[in-house]
């Protein structure tokens, strides 16, 4: 009998605790406690209101949303009402869509810090449009669209397209033509643009995309392309504060290899990064103030049109091209298999080296992030004099732990070697006379 009262007294005490907990939380302003629900989600968000009276409309104050559609099925989902959640069989598209306007409707008309809306499956053009409309409206600072409509594209209305408050924007493409690329912008305040998975051509560019945010610093490229057989052959890249350029995954096809240029005027530039098939990019000023440079290409195959041989070829000769152009970088990365298409080009030492002023840092990177290691530049230099093979073979391996035998921890694969042809080591070796090699 003792036992059960000492075990209701200890459970009473702790909801008395809690409760406490519960209330110094809530005699917190409504600014704090509005900042703290900006960091979950929305459905999260309005949970909350179950908590107390005093958490019943506290989520109509909080400056971010925060919406997605799954593409992931399930036979039950939730849907609000206004005041509470309830379940709701064989949820659908129209009723993510009733919700989200539910919410946008029941909202304090305060302005945005972050709108992110993130659709796996297709949704109604007006819907998609109502959307963007309230983030413009609301004076948003960071916008994020997946958007995925199967009717015509969503067109950005002039309020977002001009606004002064719009720091970051992230467009994302889900399906081919959901969002608009709009040919000219004027936004004074944008540091961060992401684009990903967009068509450049002669009609939804030129040229003002980018010269229309004069103090963006970060421009991220994501699966884009030109156009093929359009009238649009070079995109023109002007902006004279970026900073950081990253082009992942360049989709233009094999055959506008040679017309198609990506040109950037960005002498402010300290990070550059190419990841995927590779572009013809021309930097059309200097750049003193490079730091990195990452170089992460994808190996060329055969297609219908060219044999793998050819590609590489010309894939080579564009990369040496870009590699000179950015010599004044610190710190250069490049991946195993950007070394394999350097190689393509057997009479690389032959070639004029390519003079690395500042580089102190020369990094091999691979998929598996063990593999990366760490030689002084005098080391390699000793170490190529006395290679007679045509291929060096760095070891990164480490003595193996001694270990107990009933031991449950699993050994790795031990796959620690960097493989990069003798040719292409004697070519690196002109770019370097300072720093350290990483592998």
């Amino acid at each position: 009998m003792e036992s059960k009262n000492k075990k209701s007294k200890r459970n009473q005490e702790k909801e008395e605790e809690n409760h406490d907990d519960l209330d110094k939380l809530s005699s917190l302003p409504d600014s704090i406690l509005t900042h703290i629900l900006s960091f979950l989600n929305t459905r999260s968000a309005i949970r909350t209101s179950v908590l107390s009276k005093r958490y019943q409309l506290l989520w109509t104050l909080s400056p971010c949303l925060d919406f997605t559609l799954s593409d992931y099925h399930t036979e039950t989902s939730e849907s609000y009402d206004g005041r509470v959640f309830s379940q709701v069989k064989n949820y659908s598209v129209v009723s993510f869509e009733s919700y989200v306007n539910r919410v946008l409707q029941l909202r304090e008309h305060s302005n945005l810090t972050k709108f992110r809306v993130s659709l796996h499956k297709d949704v109604s053009l007006e819907f998609m449009q109502n959307c963007v409309v309230y983030a413009a409206r609301h004076k948003v600072q960071h916008l994020r669209i997946r958007g995925c409509v199967k009717e015509k594209p969503v067109t950005l209305p002039k309020l977002l397209l001009t606004s002064s408050s719009l720091i970051t924007l992230h467009l994302h493409n889900a399906t081919s033509n959901s969002i608009e690329l709009p040919k000219s912008v004027s936004l004074q305040n944008l540091k961060t643009l992401r684009l990903k998975n967009f068509e450049f051509s002669d009609w939804s560019y030129n040229g003002e995309v980018f010269s229309g945010c004069p103090n963006l610093e970060t421009l991220v490229l994501g699966k884009c392309s030109i156009r093929p057989t359009n009238k649009l052959k070079v995109l023109d890249v002007n902006c004279l504060n970026l900073k950081n350029l990253e082009i992942r995954y360049w989709r233009s096809p094999w055959k506008c290899f040679d017309e198609h240029v990506i040109n950037v005027r960005a002498p402010k530039l300290v990070f550059f990064l190419f990841q995927g098939h590779l572009a013809r990019v021309d930097f059309k000023e200097g750049l003193p103030c490079m730091e990195k440079a990452c170089v992460d290409l994808s190996y060329p195959t055969a297609c219908f049109m060219v044999n793998a041989s050819e590609r590489k070829q010309r894939t080579s000769e564009v990369l040496l091209t870009i590699l000179r152009q950015i010599c004044n970088v610190k710190l250069l990365s490049l991946s195993l298999t950007t070394i394999e298409v350097m190689a393509a080009l057997r009479d690389l030492q032959s070639r004029a080296p390519i003079i690395f002023e500042n580089l102190r840092n020369l990094k091999f990177t691979a998929e598996n992030i063990y593999m990366e290691k760490t030689m002084r530049t005098e080391n390699v230099m000793q170490l190529l004099e006395k290679v007679a093979s045509e291929v060096v073979i760095f070891d990164g391996s480490k003595e193996k732990k001694l270990l107990p035998e009933s031991s449950k921890v699993k050994t790795r694969k031990d796959v620690r070697h960097v493989a990069v042809p003798a040719h292409v080591m004697h070519f690196i070796r002109k770019l370097a006379f300072f720093g350290t090699f990483e592998y």
